[in-house]
């Protein structure tokens, strides 16, 4: 992602733990358009991505990419991949929203009431592959579909 394109700052969900998240209240003198640390907690998945050319976008297709070049990353940014993805998803479905039902479990909730449990949904990713991350957005996105049908 490049350090530009950065969202905006968020309140951290009620019960987050900080060490989820590198929220930082927006400086009021911080310059319009210099980039702030999201809730994501995921700086150093930026700084890994931009290492080896990869910009990671808060999008379905910057979650394609990503899931094609996740062998090409270091080792050691599961929690950093699974905020990534839980940006993702609130942002690629309306709707969709942090929650933390137990201290250490950042959830996303999907629009029907559906969670997903993403430091679960990371590691599964990374130690069998069988599912990618697009995989699991794009099953959270029909779930979202069917409970507004």
């Amino acid at each position: 992602m490049n350090r530009s394109h950065r969202q905006a700052t968020q309140t951290l969900p009620s019960g987050m733990a900080r060490r989820y998240a590198s929220y930082r209240a927006a400086p009021t003198d911080q310059p319009a358009g210099v980039p702030i640390t999201d809730v994501g907690g995921y700086d150093a998945l930026i700084d890994a991505a931009d290492q080896i050319g990869m910009n990671l976008e808060v999008s379905r297709a910057g979650l394609a990419a990503f899931d094609a070049s996740i062998a090409t990353l270091p080792e050691g940014l599961d929690e950093a991949m699974a905020m990534y993805f839980g940006d993702v998803v609130i942002q690629s479905i309306p709707g969709s929203q942090w929650r933390v039902i137990r201290e250490g479990e950042p959830l996303v909730e999907v629009p029907g009431g559906n969670m997903a449990d993403v430091m679960a949904i990371t590691r599964s990713r990374l130690t069998d592959s069988q599912r990618t991350f697009v995989d699991v957005l794009d099953h959270l996105d029909e779930m979202a579909a069917h409970s507004n049908s």
